[in-house]
């Protein structure tokens, strides 16, 4: 591995005959506007496949290009780099062996990033490439909201005593009060919804504790709080947001309201339940931020694809899309 070969990516590229010097004057200019890096740039533009850069700096710098989608992490070694650090310099600590760290890297050939990961790891690092998609896909999954969530939790629920709770207080400045414990919980509730790409969010009070569940893939995950008194406070302040009759506890009601989290525009459909232990609350998450995706990356077979597109050409007819709640009709 020759880390420290400084590579100039647009003569490498030219010399490979994967882009002409037009692109590279081209890509160079609209850097200059956005402040990118050079590699970022000529993926944007179209100029190159990221994979291609990849195995390209790769063979370069003789290092491995991986698949993160192909292999499985641990999460101890992931944590080991701090979120922080893993966001700022586009990597993720992979796996640790005989002493070093793999660490996979966006751009391998960023010697500072390279040094300074070194430094907060403390350990000899070895540099793999990996695409940065998947890199975010898989920073968003390994530093979830969970323990961030249960800290809240304990914060509010200190704040909370079985005979005091106080509705009025939840109604005043809820446009601007954003730095009470119950705001910032459900703030932390969002962020990770929106990281996971959950479709749902179930708040349901039981006994002695409180059961946040998210619909992932059409997968439920649970997540289970032991300050189960602050259940009303969640429920009341959603209720709020939703413009609904927050002393109304015995009837369900329906609302909506829209939030802005993680850059994501996403509305949101809520529901409200009366049952033995207090209101469970059901959210349906809506994200249009991210747009409509072409056919080709719904995940169907080749098979099935092929089919589809035969039948909508057809001069008339039907095509139905069927299916349970959160299968992904509208997708």
């Amino acid at each position: 591995m020759d880390i420290r070969k400084r590579i100039r990516i647009g003569d490498l590229l030219i010399e490979n005959k994967l882009i002409t010097a037009s692109q590279l004057e081209f890509a160079l200019a609209n850097q200059k506007k956005t402040r990118r890096k050079l590699g970022k740039t000529l993926i944007d533009l179209g100029y190159i496949q990221e994979s291609t850069l990849l195995q390209l700096l790769s063979e370069q710098l003789r290092i491995d290009y991986i698949d993160l989608k192909k292999i499985s992490l641990d999460p101890e070694v992931q944590h080991s780099l701090p979120e922080v650090y893993a966001r700022r310099f586009r990597a993720i600590a992979l796996l640790e062996k005989e002493g070093s760290i793999l660490v996979g890297m966006a751009d391998p050939s960023d010697i500072f990033a390279y040094d300074e990961i070194q430094k907060v790891l403390k350990k000899p690092i070895k540099i793999a490439a990996i695409s940065e998609s998947d890199l975010l896909h898989h920073l968003d999954i390994g530093y979830r909201k969970t323990e961030k969530i249960d800290n809240l939790a304990e914060v509010l629920d200190d704040e909370l005593s079985a005979a005091e709770f106080d509705v009025q207080s939840l109604s005043q400045g809820i446009s601007n009060s954003n730095d009470t414990p119950v705001v910032k919980l459900l703030q932390a509730i969002f962020e990770d919804a929106a990281a996971m790409r959950a479709s749902d969010i179930h708040i349901e009070p039981g006994h002695n504790t409180l059961r946040i569940r998210q619909r992932i893939d059409g997968v439920l995950h649970e997540q289970i709080i032991e300050e189960f008194r602050i259940a009303s406070a969640l429920t009341s302040r959603l209720k709020l947001m939703a413009g609904l009759n927050i002393s109304e506890k015995r009837l369900p009601q329906d609302g909506r309201f829209h939030i802005r989290v993680q850059n994501k525009n996403i509305d949101i459909r809520l529901s409200t339940l009366p049952m033995i232990h207090g209101e469970s609350v059901v959210m349906r998450l809506l994200d249009h931020s991210q747009g409509i995706l072409n056919f080709d990356k719904l995940g169907l077979n080749a098979d099935l694809l092929a089919s589809i597109k035969k039948l909508i050409k057809k001069p008339n007819g039907l095509l139905l899309v069927t299916g349970p709640t959160g299968s992904g009709k509208t997708t």
